[in-house]
């Protein structure tokens, strides 16, 4: 647990005093500001179906291939080019600890910019609370639902992010894949949107690889039921088995590398 805790706070230190995840930070908070502005503005007008707090989750979730590969692109990457990452796993450490503590500082970080992206409503809600009122700012369930799928969302990417840092040497090529897994991962949410298959009509097999990976086909359609409150427990399991598992990939690359 030491040794975990002496990562954290190293990673997340490296993160703080990083330029390019302040600047990554500063343009990604700024454009969804103004993001959320104009559609608040105009959702009295659109066919929006969703609480309005949920506009802030779609924009964190589709935003996210270009946020995270700035938050874990130097993880493993740096240590690997400048040769420190040798040094590193040749200490008396367990790797799966150096991955998960790696992994854990880049998934507080979103968060922190998650809970940032929260406070646009939570001014909105201040400044005019009748407006706010009438949005469903004050619907308790509405923050819940948005912020646990968030949390098992943002683990995830992260997760990849760290994968994609294992196997280069190049900052820029760690980020360049952790944005085009991300994209394609949330093209398959997208393009199976409203598709998928009623489990009365599915085989064992289809039952089975849904169960493994089920967001890429329902993670949209889970999020109308988040955004009101309604948690599904197999959304978040699947979340999770799929964190842990590029977290084992990852320990999987620097202990090959350890070889």
């Amino acid at each position: 647990m030491k040794q975990y805790l002496v990562i954290l706070k190293y990673e997340l230190f490296a993160l703080f005093i990083s330029p390019a995840t302040y600047v990554a930070t500063f343009y990604f908070l700024a454009l969804l500001g103004i993001g959320f502005r104009f559609f608040i503005e105009s959702f009295s007008y659109s066919d929006w179906i969703l609480p309005p707090l949920s506009s802030l989750v779609v924009g964190l979730l589709f935003g996210a291939p270009a946020l995270i590969p700035f938050i874990t692109m130097r993880c493993f990457a740096e240590e690997r080019r400048l040769g420190t990452l040798e040094t590193l796993v040749s200490a008396p450490i367990n790797i799966s600890l150096l991955v998960v503590g790696k992994w854990s500082a880049c998934f507080l970080f979103f968060l922190c910019i998650s809970i940032l992206s929260f406070c646009y409503p939570l001014l909105l809600l201040f400044i005019f609370p009748e407006q706010g009122y009438n949005l469903g700012f004050n619907n308790i369930e509405h923050w819940v639902g948005g912020g646990i799928y968030l949390f098992i969302f943002g683990g995830t990417f992260t997760a990849i992010g760290v994968f994609s840092s294992s196997i280069t040497k190049n900052q820029m090529v760690a980020g360049m894949l952790t944005f085009t897994l991300l994209t394609l991962y949330i093209a398959l949410m997208t393009f199976s949107f409203g598709d998928s298959t009623s489990d009365e009509y599915s085989s064992k097999p289809d039952k089975l690889i849904g169960a493994l990976f089920g967001s890429f086909n329902n993670g949209l359609v889970k999020l109308e039921q988040f955004s009101v409150g309604l948690i599904d427990i197999s959304t978040i399991l699947n979340q999770i088995s799929l964190t842990i598992f590029f977290l084992i990939l990852s320990a999987i690359q620097i202990e090959r590398l350890n070889k």
